[in-house]
Protein backbone atom coordinates (compact mmCIF):
# COMPACT_ATOMS: atom_id res chain seq x y z
CA UNK A 1 0.00 0.00 0.00
CA UNK A 2 1.30 3.75 -0.81
CA UNK A 3 1.39 5.86 1.61
CA UNK A 4 -0.38 9.27 2.24
CA UNK A 5 0.06 12.30 4.69
CA UNK A 6 -3.04 14.29 5.17
CA UNK A 7 -2.83 18.12 5.59
CA UNK A 8 -5.88 20.05 7.70
CA UNK A 9 -5.99 23.49 7.59
CA UNK A 10 -7.79 25.69 10.15
CA UNK A 11 -7.87 28.83 9.27
CA UNK A 12 -9.48 31.03 11.98
CA UNK A 13 -6.92 33.06 14.38
CA UNK A 14 -7.68 34.95 17.54
CA UNK A 15 -5.37 37.92 15.77
CA UNK A 16 -3.06 38.14 12.42
CA UNK A 17 0.42 38.72 13.86
CA UNK A 18 1.96 41.05 11.67
CA UNK A 19 4.97 39.03 10.48
CA UNK A 20 2.42 36.34 9.25
CA UNK A 21 1.95 35.31 5.32
CA UNK A 22 -0.51 32.26 5.63
CA UNK A 23 -4.10 31.80 4.64
CA UNK A 24 -6.13 33.09 7.90
CA UNK A 25 -8.85 35.03 9.25
CA UNK A 26 -9.14 36.65 12.40
CA UNK A 27 -12.69 38.21 11.82
CA UNK A 28 -14.63 34.93 10.29
CA UNK A 29 -14.81 32.67 14.01
CA UNK A 30 -18.92 32.86 13.28
CA UNK A 31 -18.26 30.46 10.07
CA UNK A 32 -16.08 28.58 11.98
CA UNK A 33 -19.38 25.82 11.93
CA UNK A 34 -20.02 25.75 8.48
CA UNK A 35 -16.34 25.93 7.71
CA UNK A 36 -15.88 22.47 9.51
CA UNK A 37 -19.10 21.21 7.46
CA UNK A 38 -17.56 22.02 4.26
CA UNK A 39 -13.93 20.30 5.43
CA UNK A 40 -15.88 17.30 6.58
CA UNK A 41 -17.81 17.14 2.60
CA UNK A 42 -14.38 17.49 0.96
CA UNK A 43 -12.97 14.72 3.05
CA UNK A 44 -15.68 12.74 2.06
CA UNK A 45 -15.71 13.54 -1.86
CA UNK A 46 -11.86 13.15 -1.72
CA UNK A 47 -10.96 10.55 0.47
CA UNK A 48 -12.91 8.33 -2.40
CA UNK A 49 -9.58 8.04 -4.39
CA UNK A 50 -7.27 7.19 -1.93
CA UNK A 51 -8.31 3.99 -1.10
CA UNK A 52 -5.24 2.48 -1.60
CA UNK A 53 -3.31 4.56 0.69
CA UNK A 54 -2.58 4.39 4.01
CA UNK A 55 -1.68 7.44 5.78
CA UNK A 56 0.63 7.60 8.09
CA UNK A 57 0.49 11.59 9.50
CA UNK A 58 -2.12 13.86 9.72
CA UNK A 59 -0.98 17.31 10.61
CA UNK A 60 -3.44 20.25 11.81
CA UNK A 61 -2.06 23.99 10.91
CA UNK A 62 -3.59 27.23 10.13
CA UNK A 63 -4.11 29.61 11.83
CA UNK A 64 -4.72 28.31 15.08
CA UNK A 65 -6.55 24.87 15.42
CA UNK A 66 -6.64 24.62 19.15
CA UNK A 67 -9.08 27.89 18.65
CA UNK A 68 -11.55 25.97 17.39
CA UNK A 69 -14.10 23.89 19.86
CA UNK A 70 -11.68 20.78 20.36
CA UNK A 71 -15.30 18.49 19.77
CA UNK A 72 -14.79 19.94 16.32
CA UNK A 73 -11.26 18.41 15.75
CA UNK A 74 -12.53 14.91 17.03
CA UNK A 75 -15.36 15.30 14.33
CA UNK A 76 -12.49 15.95 11.89
CA UNK A 77 -10.59 12.82 13.09
CA UNK A 78 -13.74 10.54 13.19
CA UNK A 79 -14.63 11.22 9.87
CA UNK A 80 -10.86 10.57 8.09
CA UNK A 81 -10.91 7.52 10.58
CA UNK A 82 -14.05 6.22 8.57
CA UNK A 83 -13.19 7.64 5.23
CA UNK A 84 -9.14 7.09 5.06
CA UNK A 85 -7.47 3.61 5.76
CA UNK A 86 -5.17 5.16 9.09
CA UNK A 87 -2.36 3.49 10.14
CA UNK A 88 -2.70 1.97 13.47
CA UNK A 89 1.02 3.97 14.77
CA UNK A 90 -0.17 7.33 12.85
CA UNK A 91 1.34 10.76 13.80
CA UNK A 92 -1.28 13.05 14.22
CA UNK A 93 0.19 16.83 14.91
CA UNK A 94 -1.73 19.85 15.79
CA UNK A 95 -0.51 23.51 16.29
CA UNK A 96 -1.75 25.31 18.99
CA UNK A 97 -1.38 28.92 20.45
CA UNK A 98 -0.61 29.07 24.41
CA UNK A 99 -3.51 31.41 25.12
CA UNK A 100 -5.85 28.63 23.17
CA UNK A 101 -4.37 25.19 25.32
CA UNK A 102 -5.31 24.07 28.78
CA UNK A 103 -5.12 21.26 30.89
CA UNK A 104 -8.48 20.16 29.92
CA UNK A 105 -7.75 20.64 25.82
CA UNK A 106 -4.56 18.75 26.39
CA UNK A 107 -6.17 15.32 27.62
CA UNK A 108 -8.55 15.80 25.17
CA UNK A 109 -6.42 15.69 22.43
CA UNK A 110 -4.36 12.79 24.49
CA UNK A 111 -7.55 11.12 24.11
CA UNK A 112 -8.65 11.21 20.34
CA UNK A 113 -5.49 10.42 19.05
CA UNK A 114 -3.42 13.52 19.02
CA UNK A 115 0.11 12.38 19.43
CA UNK A 116 2.14 15.13 18.98
CA UNK A 117 1.49 19.21 19.74
CA UNK A 118 3.31 22.07 18.06
CA UNK A 119 3.17 25.22 20.73
CA UNK A 120 3.78 29.01 18.96
CA UNK A 121 5.77 30.62 21.62
CA UNK A 122 7.63 32.73 19.16
CA UNK A 123 9.21 34.67 22.08
CA UNK A 124 9.16 35.30 26.19
CA UNK A 125 9.31 38.55 25.68
CA UNK A 126 5.69 40.45 26.28
CA UNK A 127 6.89 43.73 24.18
CA UNK A 128 7.86 42.22 21.29
CA UNK A 129 4.94 39.67 21.61
CA UNK A 130 2.84 42.57 21.81
CA UNK A 131 4.51 44.77 19.41
CA UNK A 132 3.75 41.69 16.60
CA UNK A 133 0.10 41.44 17.66
CA UNK A 134 0.60 38.02 19.44
CA UNK A 135 -2.79 37.35 21.71
CA UNK A 136 -0.57 35.86 24.68
CA UNK A 137 2.02 36.63 26.88
CA UNK A 138 5.12 34.91 28.65
CA UNK A 139 2.89 34.24 31.53
CA UNK A 140 0.74 32.05 29.59
CA UNK A 141 2.91 30.26 27.63
CA UNK A 142 4.88 29.48 30.80
CA UNK A 143 1.54 27.94 32.47
CA UNK A 144 0.82 26.14 29.33
CA UNK A 145 4.23 24.41 28.97
CA UNK A 146 3.87 23.93 33.01
CA UNK A 147 0.73 22.03 32.16
CA UNK A 148 2.05 19.71 28.97
CA UNK A 149 4.84 18.76 31.53
CA UNK A 150 2.37 17.98 34.14
CA UNK A 151 0.19 16.17 31.87
CA UNK A 152 2.78 13.93 30.49
CA UNK A 153 2.23 14.43 26.89
CA UNK A 154 5.61 12.88 25.78
CA UNK A 155 5.49 14.65 22.02
CA UNK A 156 5.46 18.42 22.26
CA UNK A 157 7.55 21.21 20.77
CA UNK A 158 7.64 24.96 20.55
CA UNK A 159 8.06 27.22 17.15
CA UNK A 160 10.24 30.26 17.82
CA UNK A 161 11.39 33.04 15.84
CA UNK A 162 14.97 34.50 15.58
CA UNK A 163 14.49 38.22 14.78
CA UNK A 164 11.60 40.05 16.31
CA UNK A 165 11.36 43.34 17.71
CA UNK A 166 13.51 44.13 20.36
CA UNK A 167 14.70 40.54 21.11
CA UNK A 168 18.69 40.61 22.39
CA UNK A 169 21.29 37.53 22.32
CA UNK A 170 21.71 37.79 25.93
CA UNK A 171 17.72 37.13 26.81
CA UNK A 172 17.12 34.97 23.80
CA UNK A 173 19.76 32.87 25.64
CA UNK A 174 17.61 33.10 28.95
CA UNK A 175 14.12 32.24 26.75
CA UNK A 176 15.88 29.25 25.27
CA UNK A 177 17.02 28.12 28.62
CA UNK A 178 13.87 28.53 30.24
CA UNK A 179 11.85 26.49 27.40
CA UNK A 180 14.49 23.86 27.57
CA UNK A 181 13.30 23.61 31.61
CA UNK A 182 10.22 21.79 30.05
CA UNK A 183 12.00 18.93 28.47
CA UNK A 184 10.26 19.54 25.11
CA UNK A 185 11.01 17.18 22.13
CA UNK A 186 11.02 19.41 19.34
CA UNK A 187 12.10 22.97 18.36
CA UNK A 188 11.41 24.66 15.25
CA UNK A 189 13.57 28.30 15.65
CA UNK A 190 13.23 30.12 12.32
CA UNK A 191 14.72 33.32 11.06
CA UNK A 192 12.39 36.59 10.79
CA UNK A 193 10.97 36.28 6.94
CA UNK A 194 11.68 40.00 5.38
CA UNK A 195 8.88 39.60 2.62
CA UNK A 196 6.19 40.22 5.27
CA UNK A 197 3.68 42.92 4.21
CA UNK A 198 3.83 44.71 7.41
CA UNK A 199 7.61 44.28 8.18
CA UNK A 200 7.89 48.17 8.05
CA UNK A 201 6.08 48.33 11.33
CA UNK A 202 8.59 46.81 13.24
CA UNK A 203 11.44 45.86 11.54
CA UNK A 204 13.41 49.01 12.74
CA UNK A 205 12.84 47.47 16.37
CA UNK A 206 14.15 44.25 15.25
CA UNK A 207 18.08 43.15 16.02
CA UNK A 208 20.25 43.31 13.12
CA UNK A 209 21.41 40.59 11.22
CA UNK A 210 24.78 39.96 12.88
CA UNK A 211 23.15 39.69 16.33
CA UNK A 212 20.87 36.93 14.72
CA UNK A 213 23.49 34.77 13.44
CA UNK A 214 24.82 34.79 16.98
CA UNK A 215 21.56 33.75 18.63
CA UNK A 216 21.91 30.99 15.60
CA UNK A 217 24.90 29.90 16.83
CA UNK A 218 24.15 29.57 20.46
CA UNK A 219 21.41 27.72 19.80
CA UNK A 220 22.78 24.91 17.79
CA UNK A 221 25.78 24.63 20.08
CA UNK A 222 23.13 25.02 23.36
CA UNK A 223 20.60 21.91 21.58
CA UNK A 224 23.94 19.75 20.26
CA UNK A 225 24.31 19.74 24.28
CA UNK A 226 20.90 19.20 25.22
CA UNK A 227 21.22 16.08 22.52
CA UNK A 228 18.88 17.77 20.14
CA UNK A 229 19.86 16.43 16.57
CA UNK A 230 19.44 19.30 13.89
CA UNK A 231 17.85 17.50 11.40
CA UNK A 232 16.66 20.10 8.96
CA UNK A 233 17.27 24.08 8.91
CA UNK A 234 15.41 25.08 11.15
CA UNK A 235 14.08 22.24 13.12
CA UNK A 236 15.70 20.34 15.92
CA UNK A 237 14.74 17.30 17.93
CA UNK A 238 15.58 14.75 20.35
CA UNK A 239 16.14 11.44 18.57
CA UNK A 240 12.91 9.47 17.59
CA UNK A 241 10.88 12.90 17.95
CA UNK A 242 11.38 14.16 14.13
CA UNK A 243 8.24 15.92 12.67
CA UNK A 244 7.54 12.31 10.86
CA UNK A 245 4.74 15.09 8.62
CA UNK A 246 7.25 17.45 7.61
CA UNK A 247 9.79 15.01 6.45
CA UNK A 248 7.22 13.89 4.01
CA UNK A 249 7.33 16.91 2.54
CA UNK A 250 11.27 17.13 1.99
CA UNK A 251 11.24 13.72 0.93
CA UNK A 252 9.09 14.61 -2.01
CA UNK A 253 6.56 11.93 -0.68
CA UNK A 254 2.07 12.31 -1.68
CA UNK A 255 0.07 14.08 0.78
CA UNK A 256 -3.02 15.59 0.68
CA UNK A 257 -3.82 19.18 1.72
CA UNK A 258 -7.46 19.64 2.83
CA UNK A 259 -9.36 22.91 3.72
CA UNK A 260 -8.88 26.61 2.71
CA UNK A 261 -5.76 26.76 0.43
CA UNK A 262 -4.55 23.36 1.10
CA UNK A 263 -1.69 22.32 -0.82
CA UNK A 264 -1.39 18.59 -2.34
CA UNK A 265 1.10 16.63 -3.82
CA UNK A 266 -0.03 13.94 -6.17
CA UNK A 267 1.21 11.65 -8.53
CA UNK A 268 3.83 14.45 -9.62
CA UNK A 269 1.01 16.81 -9.54
CA UNK A 270 1.28 19.67 -7.39
CA UNK A 271 -2.32 21.65 -6.74
CA UNK A 272 -3.70 24.15 -4.67
CA UNK A 273 -7.77 24.32 -3.30
CA UNK A 274 -9.54 27.18 -3.67
CA UNK A 275 -8.82 30.44 -1.44
CA UNK A 276 -11.55 32.31 -1.05
CA UNK A 277 -13.56 31.51 1.69
CA UNK A 278 -17.12 32.09 0.34
CA UNK A 279 -16.29 29.91 -2.80
CA UNK A 280 -15.13 27.07 -0.57
CA UNK A 281 -17.87 26.79 1.50
CA UNK A 282 -20.28 26.51 -1.79
CA UNK A 283 -17.84 24.02 -3.12
CA UNK A 284 -15.12 22.52 -0.76
CA UNK A 285 -13.54 20.56 -3.59
CA UNK A 286 -12.74 23.52 -6.06
CA UNK A 287 -9.19 23.46 -7.02
CA UNK A 288 -7.39 27.05 -6.92
CA UNK A 289 -4.07 26.03 -9.26
CA UNK A 290 -2.36 22.76 -10.49
CA UNK A 291 0.60 21.66 -12.31
CA UNK A 292 2.43 18.71 -13.06
CA UNK A 293 6.35 18.40 -12.40
CA UNK A 294 8.67 17.82 -15.38
CA UNK A 295 11.79 15.74 -14.77
CA UNK A 296 13.67 18.88 -14.52
CA UNK A 297 11.40 20.75 -12.00
CA UNK A 298 11.02 17.66 -10.24
CA UNK A 299 15.25 17.54 -10.08
CA UNK A 300 15.65 20.91 -8.56
CA UNK A 301 13.40 20.13 -6.03
CA UNK A 302 15.28 17.17 -5.24
CA UNK A 303 17.89 19.51 -4.07
CA UNK A 304 16.20 21.92 -2.86
CA UNK A 305 14.41 19.64 -0.50
CA UNK A 306 17.19 17.53 0.45
CA UNK A 307 19.36 20.42 1.28
CA UNK A 308 17.12 21.67 3.67
CA UNK A 309 18.07 18.43 5.90
CA UNK A 310 21.00 17.84 7.87
CA UNK A 311 21.52 14.31 5.80
CA UNK A 312 21.30 16.02 2.70
CA UNK A 313 21.50 15.17 -1.14
CA UNK A 314 21.79 11.11 -1.57
CA UNK A 315 24.25 10.80 -4.43
CA UNK A 316 23.64 7.33 -5.47
CA UNK A 317 19.91 8.20 -5.70
CA UNK A 318 20.28 11.55 -7.50
CA UNK A 319 22.63 9.67 -10.50
CA UNK A 320 19.95 6.82 -10.45
CA UNK A 321 17.30 9.32 -11.11
CA UNK A 322 19.08 12.09 -13.37
CA UNK A 323 22.12 10.61 -14.69
CA UNK A 324 25.81 10.90 -14.60
CA UNK A 325 25.97 14.19 -16.38
CA UNK A 326 23.53 16.15 -14.06
CA UNK A 327 25.92 14.31 -10.77
CA UNK A 328 28.82 15.92 -12.44
CA UNK A 329 27.30 19.21 -12.59
CA UNK A 330 25.71 19.18 -9.11
CA UNK A 331 29.35 18.63 -8.09
CA UNK A 332 31.18 21.05 -9.57
CA UNK A 333 28.77 23.43 -8.39
CA UNK A 334 29.36 22.30 -4.64
CA UNK A 335 33.05 22.66 -5.79
CA UNK A 336 33.38 26.02 -4.17
CA UNK A 337 31.07 25.25 -0.81
CA UNK A 338 33.13 22.30 0.13
CA UNK A 339 34.33 21.75 3.17
CA UNK A 340 33.10 25.16 4.89
CA UNK A 341 29.27 25.00 3.79
CA UNK A 342 28.67 21.56 2.71
CA UNK A 343 29.83 18.32 3.67
CA UNK A 344 31.33 15.75 0.90
CA UNK A 345 30.97 12.13 1.26
CA UNK A 346 30.80 8.98 -1.05
CA UNK A 347 27.00 9.11 -0.87
CA UNK A 348 26.01 12.35 0.00
CA UNK A 349 26.45 16.20 0.02
CA UNK A 350 25.19 17.92 3.19
CA UNK A 351 24.79 21.04 4.58
CA UNK A 352 27.36 22.26 7.41
CA UNK A 353 25.92 24.43 10.17
CA UNK A 354 27.16 27.11 8.41
CA UNK A 355 25.96 26.06 5.16
CA UNK A 356 22.71 26.45 6.59
CA UNK A 357 23.09 29.83 7.27
CA UNK A 358 23.21 31.05 3.20
CA UNK A 359 21.36 27.73 1.94
CA UNK A 360 19.50 29.96 -0.42
CA UNK A 361 22.37 31.26 -2.09
CA UNK A 362 23.67 27.36 -1.96
CA UNK A 363 20.74 25.77 -3.67
CA UNK A 364 20.34 28.61 -6.31
CA UNK A 365 23.80 27.55 -7.79
CA UNK A 366 23.42 24.00 -7.26
CA UNK A 367 20.01 24.27 -9.36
Amino acid sequence: MKTLGLYIHIPFCKTICVYCNFLTFANKSTYIDVYIEALKKEILLKSKKFQDYQVDTIYFGGGTPSLIDKKLIKQIIDILKINFNIDGNVEISIECNPESLNTEKIQYFKKIGINRISLGVQSLNRKTLWKVARPHNEIVTLQVLKELKDSNFINYGCDLIMGLPYQTLEEFKEHIDIILSFNPKHLSAYFLSYDTKRIDTFIKDSPKEEEQIEMYKFLIKKLKKEKFLHYEVSNYAKKGFECKHNIRYWNQEEYLGLGLGGHSFINNEVSENIRNFEKYLENPILIEDKYKLDKDIKRMDFIMLSLRQSIGINLNKYKKLYGGKHLQILLKNAHKYIPKELKYTTTHLKPTEQGFLILDRITKELI
